[in-house]
């Protein structure tokens, strides 16, 4: 097994490890999901908070789809720079809600942190997928 495929696994445990541990308190990854999409169809009870909070949340959600896009092309042995940085970029835009919870980061879980860092297992991989191979 190349490195790249190893490291690929590695994320894709930490992904689904990230789903079903608590994310926060005791929240599940799974419901922290649907909590962070939740702004989409219950704008109402969000009113208070800023727009840009919103966006953060719902973004961050859906950095869940790019992963699985991204694994499953890294899995079929297609890789591109462009993956790199899109799972660089979902690393550290999900690492936000430990900026913006601010007090409340303290309920941060367990679950919260292998599923970020399944994203930046997901951008080594990439990255070792594209460098130069040694010849």
């Amino acid at each position: 097994m190349s490195a790249s495929r190893a490291v690929l696994v590695a994320a894709i445990v930490a992904n689904v490890l990230g789903w079903l541990l608590p994310a926060a308190a005791d929240v599940a990854g799974y419901r922290a999901f649907g909590l962070s999409l939740s702004p989409l169809w219950a704008y109402v009870e969000f009113d208070d908070e800023p727009i840009w909070f919103l966006s953060l949340m719902v973004v961050s959600a859906l950095t869940n789809l790019l992963f699985v896009v991204l694994a499953v092309q890294l899995f079929r042995g297609r890789a591109a720079k462009p993956m790199l940085w899109l799972a660089a970029a979902a690393t550290l835009l999900n690492m936000h809600w430990v900026f913006t919870m601010e007090a409340d980061r303290r309920y941060l879980a367990s679950g919260y942190f292998i599923w970020v860092c399944s994203f930046a297992l997901l951008a080594l991989a990439a990255f070792l997928e594209v460098r130069p191979r040694p010849r």
